[in-house]
């Protein structure tokens, strides 16, 4: 229970133990039907756990990476928004989720129904330089439903400079700042930054939307 508990800290711990009896009820059952000592419908023994009675190959392997850490961290939009991050002037939200996926820090992944969310990716997470976490402390999408979790991604205060330098934003601002002509910019923007939103490009270029928009087309 304990370790169900330290693995699941994101959902209220009573919840954690009632799925837990609940699923370990039904396992004893489905033990006793299949040995053929009880018939459906019978009165079964009630559930006696010994310790350690839950072989490892029962044991549940999340598909994801556990967090090394139990501290929050900084929020997407706190980073955009902490001027000590950037020697220049930084990147708004919506570009940072772009420079994050694309430096392999985020991925975007479905949640719940018809819904798609951001996620710290896996080897973010195990390497300790960020998590996923709801703002509750008490849901999670795998007991609580897509509905009632919503989970964003974090990285913690004392990685997020290193997280920042892999993004190469300073440099991109440099490059465009070097360049003469509104064609110039936008055409090395396209070949080496097209993943950023149509607003930055259009305003890092000094084209209008329009245009970047029939550019990417």
């Amino acid at each position: 229970m304990a370790e169900a508990q330290t693995a699941l800290y994101l959902d209220d711990p009573k919840l954690v133990a009632e799925v837990r009896q609940t699923v370990m009820e039904s396992l004893w059952a489905q033990s006793w039907l299949i040995m053929g000592k009880a018939s459906a419908g019978d009165d079964l023994p009630v559930l006696n756990e010994p310790e350690g009675a839950l072989s490892k190959k029962h044991k549940h392997r999340s598909a994801h990476p556990k967090p090394q850490r139990r501290e929050r961290g900084l929020t997407v939009s706190q980073m955009a928004t902490e001027a000590s991050l950037w020697t220049a002037k930084g990147p708004d939200k919506t570009t940072l989720y772009r420079l994050l996926e694309a430096h392999g820090w985020l991925k975007r992944a479905p949640f719940g129904r018809g819904q798609s969310r951001w996620f710290v990716s896996d080897e973010a997470v195990k390497e300790g330089y960020g998590q996923t976490v709801d703002p509750s402390n008490l849901h999670s999408i795998k007991l609580s439903g897509g509905r009632r979790s919503f989970p964003f991604p974090v990285f913690y205060e004392d990685k997020v400079k290193d997280v920042v330098w892999t993004l190469g934003w300073d440099i991109i601002l440099k490059a465009v700042d070097a360049m003469e002509g509104k064609k110039a910019r936008l055409a090395w923007l396209m070949d080496h930054h097209s993943y950023l939103p149509n607003k930055t490009i259009a305003d890092l270029s000094g084209v209008n939307v329009r245009t970047v928009e029939r550019a990417k087309a």
